[in-house]
């Protein structure tokens, strides 16, 4: 029997993607996409063609893949192939993907489309929440309140012991960085 699973944020090398999801064994069956910046879908569409599994993503996702070339934030990042979100998600989804329940929650604040993933105990963040920091609110679309607002939220969704692995960096957990993240010291909890 076949392992299911999903890929998260394909960044800009699908070759470094796709090699170790083949040699485990694992079949794809999404690319779950938190937000539309470049270095976190670059690799879906090609991912995509390979795999076979469907894209999940936002509205704000589907418009930079299926626009590339009028969303290009910083020079030097990888470019994007053109593609489409096979399924458009907004938050409070409840998915089934390859066997494995995940939750879908809408985090703006780093980008307005961002959305969060949880499975298993598992918080996939992106770019929202960071060991140590958090995403940055002043691109096009962000803004730091809501940035706040939305970990609140996992704060309040998820037990302290999930592991939050971040679109960058190291994993943390959700408690950790309630007590120890500087830039979450100051929020009213």
């Amino acid at each position: 029997m076949e392992d299911r699973g999903f890929i998260v944020d394909p960044g800009g090398e699908p070759e470094t993607i796709g090699s170790p999801v083949f040699l485990s064994g694992v079949q794809p069956d999404a690319i779950l996409i938190t937000h539309g910046h470049q270095d976190h879908i670059a690799a879906a569409a090609e991912l995509k063609k390979e795999t076979g599994a469907d894209i999940y993503g936002s509205s704000e996702v589907d418009a930079v893949l299926t626009e590339p070339q009028r969303f290009q934030l910083f020079p030097g990042l990888p470019e994007v192939k053109r593609a489409s979100v096979d399924y458009l998600l907004a938050g409070g989804e409840e998915l089934d993907i390859g066997g494995i329940p995940v939750t879908v929650v809408a985090t703006p604040g780093h980008s307005r489309g961002s959305l969060c993933f949880y499975a298993g105990g598992n918080l996939f963040t992106g770019d929202l929440l960071f060991h140590g920091s958090v995403g940055r609110s002043d691109l096009p679309g962000g803004s730091f309140e809501e940035l706040e607002d939305s970990v609140r939220r996992l704060m309040r969704m998820f037990p302290p012991d999930t592991v939050v692995y971040p679109g960058h960096g190291n994993e943390t957990t959700l408690g950790k960085e309630k007590e120890e993240n500087i830039f979450l010291k100051d929020m009213d909890w």
